[in-house]
């Protein structure tokens, strides 16, 4: 399953409002959470020890109930919490006043995120960051 944040798609915004019989109730309890911030894995943390879970999810994204989202900002946010654990989100909060700032060109400004993570987290952890939220915008800009 491919990494970033969940989102519904017009079909699971319906399915929310009136629920297809042919659903599961692990499948409805997933697209439930689906909000836009959460990530694949932070679902499968959430609902740990249920089964079927695994098999609902990807149900859900093959039935087009909801999709992952490959926008940059909602790859490196996972990553951050990855990386970062409770620690993370002061890196997230500006990765989105970037993008409430600048709008989809906040990826141009990359550096203040860089430097927010070297403020707070030091230059290891900064340097690792960087590495990899690299490579993710290589990737996006790659599928752009």
């Amino acid at each position: 399953m491919e990494s970033g944040i969940l989102i519904l798609t017009k079909k699971g915004q319906a399915a929310l409002k009136n629920t297809p019989l042919d659903l599961s109730p692990v499948c409805r309890n997933i697209l439930v959470q689906v909000d836009g911030k959460k990530s694949a894995e932070d679902i499968m943390l959430m609902f740990r020890g249920l089964k079927g879970l695994e098999e609902a999810l990807q149900r859900l994204l093959d039935g087009t109930f909801i999709q992952v989202s490959r926008e940059c900002r909602d790859l490196i946010k996972p990553l951050a919490r990855q990386m970062l654990g409770s620690k993370a989100p002061t890196l997230i909060n500006k990765i989105d006043e970037l993008h409430a700032r600048y709008g989809d060109t906040w990826r141009d400004h990359i550096d203040d995120v860089y430097r927010t993570a070297r403020l707070f987290y030091g230059e290891v952890v900064a340097d690792s960051l960087r590495t990899e939220i690299s490579k993710i915008l290589r990737e996006t800009r790659k599928t752009a």
